[in-house]
């Protein structure tokens, strides 16, 4: 069983309009979930993240390419934290950068560091960005010693997606919703701060914060 819940007025450009995004409260229950335009395919997921309450349905939309499958993985990072969720899945995407190319150590000498070296890391001071990027742009840049690439591991399902669709025709967007019934049999995590009205509204605050900004 599902629930349908339907919103007029909608169409692709006005959700250009709106960053390719749309943040919608639903009801009976309560739930607050994100509407996503991201390469012309409509995605939607719930709004607050599972760490840590953050508007993750505010953060920026990433496709990240896997060194060794060559797949994309479409991801909202959250603002708060830098956690990678993936849009399709709801899977939390962990990733770590692979040094590709010789490298020098400082000692005059040049090492290898093999084809799938992995490049050990440090935890990132957040807000900062994340170590994985800042390390990629420095090892796949370009002269000798450039390349590298990135392994993608999906993780749990912590974040929960739903069905939604547009008939441009009438201008009706819908979002499917599981019952709770469902749900309780299949809980996620992001189900425990989905409902919450403080963290889900804090998403659409920031959203109308950018929003006024934009039109100014």
């Amino acid at each position: 069983m599902s629930n349908q819940h339907m919103y007029d007025g909608w169409s692709y450009e006005r959700l250009r309009q709106q960053r390719n995004r749309a943040h919608f409260l639903l009801e009976d229950p309560y739930r607050f979930v994100t509407v996503l335009l991201h390469n012309d395919r409509l995605y939607a997921i719930d709004s607050p993240c599972y760490h840590s309450s953050g508007p993750l349905g505010e953060g920026e939309v990433m496709d990240i390419e896997d060194t060794f499958s060559a797949g994309k993985v479409a991801c909202l990072r959250c603002p708060w934290h830098n956690f990678l969720v993936s849009i399709e899945t709801g899977e939390e995407i962990e990733v770590e950068p692979i040094v590709t190319s010789d490298k020098s150590k400082g000692d005059g000498n040049v090492h290898s560091g093999g084809d799938n070296a992995v490049q050990e890391m440090e935890m990132p001071t957040y807000p900062l960005r994340p170590h994985w990027e800042t390390t990629t742009a420095t090892t796949s840049g370009s002269g000798s010693g450039g390349g590298g690439g990135l392994r993608v591991t999906r993780g749990i399902v912590v974040q929960r997606t739903h069905k939604v669709w547009l008939d441009e025709s009438t201008g009706i967007l819908t979002i499917e919703v599981e019952d709770e019934k469902a749900m309780r049999r299949r809980p996620v995590a992001s189900d425990r701060v989905a409902g919450d009205l403080q963290s889900g509204a804090l998403t659409m605050q920031v959203f109308d914060i950018k929003r006024r900004k934009q039109d100014e």
